[in-house]
């Protein structure tokens, strides 16, 4: 192969190939189907930080005995318009997806519902359960909080010690059309994963985003990863989201006395049909997002784009 050649594979292949990959680990055929699929979707995605990328972890985490590949998660608590869910230390992308499936079908009985899970591992790109939402015609939203001293990856504002996680947001809505709006961020400046990412490729961390181990700002990723923490977006307001994901987490009361941390992940659906005809809401969305494209694009930027789009194409 030419130096710098770049091979392809299609994504059915590759989905087949990791659903292997999994079923050979233990993992019954239809959760290794669904985690795979949702791997080869972020890298579709454009998000190779939550795609494939991650499977060496996960087989590190199997090996270790961190992950029950073969456990399917189950319902602790319920009323109508809510749910708990034990994960089992399982697939957490299987996981995640049987949680909002559940939220979904709970929100047609009751307009909105929520669900939270404990003893859930790793999840994937939080967006494939806000998009999961929307294609089920709701408006679909889901965070993951992790908060303690020691905690993950990032600092909170004002300080130099990592007590938080990149705890993301992700709010999915229908459209009427083949893009949804699906706003899903991390509450840091940038994902864990993407820091990974720059380093995998020797290549620098986006400017602002890590500091060292000494609170200094820094572009090398070999600095986050030798002590350093990422930075949290916007300040004091980033930081107030972070901590919403964690007191969101926090329903699922899984919390580490001794060590004193947060962890968790919560999902609610919101059935757009009980508030007005949904046809009449995804014509009035679809039109707030053509106005928002519609505007006058500033210098260095092509074109105005809606949240999702980049993610569709």
């Amino acid at each position: 192969m030419a130096e710098n050649a770049t091979h392809r594979i299609s994504a059915d292949d590759l989905s087949a190939f990791v659903t292997r990959l999994f079923s050979a680990a233990d993992t019954p055929d239809d959760i290794a189907e669904c985690a795979a699929r949702i791997l080869v979707n972020a890298d579709l995605a454009g998000h190779p930080s939550h795609g494939v990328l991650r499977i060496p972890d996960y087989l590190r985490q199997i090996e270790a005995g961190g992950m029950d590949t073969s456990a399917r998660p189950e319902i602790t608590r319920e009323l109508p318009g809510t749910a708990s869910v034990d994960a089992r230390r399982g697939w957490g992308h299987h996981a995640a997806h049987w949680s909002m499936d559940l939220a979904i079908r709970k929100a047609r009985d009751t307009g909105m519902a929520g669900v939270s899970l404990d003893n859930c591992n790793h999840i994937g790109r939080l967006g494939e359960y806000a998009e999961q939402a929307a294609a089920a015609r709701c408006i679909g939203i889901a965070t993951f909080g992790f908060g303690g001293p020691g905690a993950a990856a990032a600092a909170p504002f004002g300080g130099t010690t990592r007590a938080l996680g990149t705890n993301p947001i992700a709010i999915g809505v229908p459209t009427g059309d083949d893009t949804p709006f699906i706003s899903d961020f991390a509450t840091t400046a940038v994902a864990h994963g993407k820091i990974a990412v720059a380093r995998l490729n020797g290549t620098e961390a986006p400017a602002d985003t890590i500091v060292d181990k000494d609170g200094a700002a820094t572009v090398d990723p070999a600095e986050f990863f030798d002590g350093g923490a990422l930075r949290i977006f916007g300040g004091h307001k980033g930081y107030a989201l972070s901590l919403v994901t964690c007191v969101l987490a926090q329903l699922n009361g899984e919390y580490d006395e001794e060590g004193r941390r947060v962890h968790g992940v919560y999902m609610q659906a919101i059935d757009i049909g009980a508030f007005q005809p949904l046809d009449t809401y995804q014509r009035h969305v679809r039109s707030l997002m053509g106005d928002m494209k519609a505007s006058e694009t500033a210098p260095g930027f092509e074109e105005v784009l809606a949240p999702g789009e980049p993610e569709r194409r």
